[in-house]
């Protein structure tokens, strides 16, 4: 794991002991606390302090929204609020602006200059900026109301274990919780622990042996078979999946032991029938975001209802559609801005899935009608599993520009796949023994997505229908597995959690 995530589990060990020993008052000024260190630690001086102005400038657009009655100035005051908020965004993620500091503090103290990077950067600036900016639009909305202190809200936006990836949580969705008097149950700590060790166990077990075949084939595209590069995009869309929900096991898992519960952000999305399900599924709380904080204030906007009207005069399919694609647009084009701004997140982020979504609206009312006709076929086992299959294949093409380094390289890659199929070469991608790991670990995974699906209570089950004893034997046997199979399985270094570029 990356050494910030090793950080991250190292502080939570360290402060788990003493967070529980404390007064229950005083829990959440040391998760406050424990928040700032980490936040120091893994950003450095500079990181913290643009991290403590982007929280004060959130706490003070919502004060001001709260204290005025008028509804002019609240709204003048949530445009300047979000516009310094994602100016800030995008000074550090899109701009060279802080180039020539990272070349002095690299050359002055001879340090590696993306060491540098990392420490200028504040770390998980593209998830809290987010979480910042639906703060001040819920209380603009009067969905939430204006945290009176400033150090609670400081906590809520800063909570140290989803500062790094999400999940993007809205201040109601916590601030119940960080500041509860109430005992903890031992269930939380119970399921939490299995949750951390459930995540570090798919991350390096899994998805970092899955890393060793796809970064060796996308580094030598070229020279392979189209075999090899088909096998990888597939394996990559797998090993994105199992990435980045594990950091989410870990994130959840280590929240949950200290008593509080943040929003999953995965729902078994490769088992979804269509592209809307599937959006609705991955990453569920940034689709949450886009949905409530976009797509709905772009269809409901005066300009967009004008043209809707306007076109219903005209053409009914380009009423019912041209307003929802124009809102699509809107929203894809903020989330490759958000995913980086280059042109392959721009394709690979933003017109891939608003083309997928904009086919499925236009297909959805033939494909109603076909369901009339054929009233057994929606049921069918077969047809589900052709259509999780395409949406499947759908995803692979657009992760092609996620792991590419540019957009030219993407389209490479995707002519790679229909160029030559000999299967004859001497590239040793895997050891038989990864191999069957590898095949172990996904029908594992596979397991219990399955459970999950099917809306079988895993947690209730591991927590109530087991023994404790059991529970001593499960935290065993995974760190027998992660010491086997990961620390000291693979001659490699653990990869870094994939989206933690953002």
């Amino acid at each position: 794991m990356s050494f910030s995530w090793q950080i991250l589990i190292l502080i939570f060990s360290i402060s788990f002991f003493i967070y529980h020993l404390i007064s229950i008052k005083t829990r959440w000024f040391f998760l406050l606390i424990i928040s700032l260190f980490f936040l120091f630690i893994v950003s450095g001086f500079f990181g913290l302090l643009y991290t403590l102005f982007a929280v004060f400038i959130a706490y003070t657009g919502a004060y001001y929204i709260n204290k005025n009655n008028k509804e002019e100035k609240q709204r003048k005051i949530l445009i300047l609020t979000v516009i310094i908020l994602f100016a800030g965004l995008f000074l550090f993620k899109f701009t060279n602006i802080l180039t020539p500091l990272i070349n002095f503090i690299s050359q002055y103290f001879n340090i590696k200059k993306n060491i540098v990077k990392n420490l200028i950067i504040p770390i998980g600036i593209s998830y809290y900026t987010l979480i910042l900016v639906s703060y001040v639009v819920d209380v603009y909305r009067k969905v939430t109301i204006a945290e009176k202190n400033f150090f609670k809200y400081l906590l809520s936006a800063i909570y140290f274990p989803q500062l790094m990836m999400g999940p993007i949580v809205r201040h109601n969705d916590t601030k119940e919780q960080l500041f509860s008097q109430k005992p903890i149950e031992f269930s939380y700590i119970q399921f939490g622990i299995i949750r951390i060790l459930w995540g570090i166990l798919k991350k390096i077990v899994i998805a970092d042996r899955i890393a060793l075949f796809t970064n060796q084939v996308f580094a030598n595209y070229l020279t392979l078979p189209s075999t090899y590069v088909i096998l990888a995009v597939f394996l990559f869309a797998l090993q994105l999946y199992i990435d980045f929900s594990s950091a989410m096991d870990i994130v959840l898992g280590i929240s949950e032991c200290l008593g509080i519960k943040l929003p999953e952000n995965f729902n078994n999305p490769y088992f979804s029938r269509n592209y809307h399900q599937f959006w609705r599924r991955w990453h569920i709380t940034i689709f949450t975001f886009y949905r409530d904080y976009i797509f709905y204030p772009v269809i409901r906007a005066d300009t967009i209802r004008k043209l809707k009207s306007y076109l219903e005069k005209h053409s009914k399919w380009f009423a019912k559609y041209i307003p929802v694609f124009t809102a699509y647009i809107i929203v894809f084009v903020f989330a490759g801005i958000w995913h980086g701004g280059d042109s392959r997140a721009m394709i690979g982020n933003c017109l891939l899935p608003c083309l997928y979504l904009m086919f499925a609206d236009i297909i959805n009312e033939p494909i109603k009608n076909i369901y009339k006709k054929y009233n057994t076929l929606q049921d069918n086992v077969f047809y589900g599993i052709f259509q999780m299959i395409g949406v499947y294949v759908l995803f692979c093409i657009a992760v092609i520009f996620f792991i590419a380094q540019s957009a030219g390289e993407g389209f490479s890659i995707i002519l790679k796949c229909f160029s030559s199929f000999n299967i004859e070469n001497n590239f040793e991608f895997l050891q038989m023994k990864d191999v069957i790991v590898i095949i172990c670990g996904l029908l594992f995974v596979l397991a219990v997505d399955i459970f999950k699906e099917k809306k079988i209570d895993i947690r209730n089950i591991y927590v109530n229908k087991f023994p404790i004893f059991f529970h001593w034997l499960a935290i065993f046997i995974f760190l027998i597995m992660i010491t086997i199979f990961g620390l000291y399985g693979p001659e490699y270094n653990p990869e870094d959690f994939i989206y933690f570029k953002l």
